[in-house]
């Protein structure tokens, strides 16, 4: 994996720092419907596009309403934490660590759309929806375990 594509060493200190509050909102917001009330915004007509289909199956566009920032603020801050971890150079960048990484993301990716494969044919329903949310995490996740795990596991 090319090396001038990474981010600088010293992000990765500011990834873990971000991760952790955006982590927490993010397992709230998903399971306990937390939201910020400072975050609540009117929105404009023309910024408008929640559509409900209604009981004789027709497309309805809803009337303006309020729209809470939360979850999009728990989904920004987790991704892009999630990012500065995983892609942030190694203190030492030389190719065994570029192999590792390399291999560590292909190995993430392949555990993730294993993943999605089984949830799809297990999980049903409402349920379903949480498979998409947690499938945007899952690849960052894994690879940035798989990966800190097999270069601190052969020193």
């Amino acid at each position: 994996m090319d090396a001038r594509f990474l981010f600088p060493h010293r992000l990765k200190i500011y990834g873990v720092v971000l991760a952790i509050p955006f982590l927490v909102l993010s397992f709230f917001c998903l399971f306990y419907e937390f939201q910020f009330e400072f975050l609540t915004l009117k929105v404009p007509d023309f910024l408008h596009f929640d559509f409900n289909i209604n009981s004789n199956d027709i497309l309805v566009k809803n009337p303006p309403n309020f729209l809470n920032l939360t979850n999009d603020l728990a989904l920004l801050g987790t991704t892009v934490s999630l990012l500065l971890i995983a892609f942030s150079k190694h203190h030492k960048e030389d190719e065994y660590i570029s192999k590792i990484r390399l291999e560590s993301l292909q190995w993430a990716l392949y555990v993730n759309y294993g993943l999605l494969l089984i949830a799809t044919l297990v999980i049903h329903g409402f349920t379903f929806l949480f498979v998409p949310f947690l499938n945007i995490f899952t690849p960052l996740i894994i690879f940035i375990f798989r990966f800190h795990f097999l270069v601190y596991s052969d020193k």
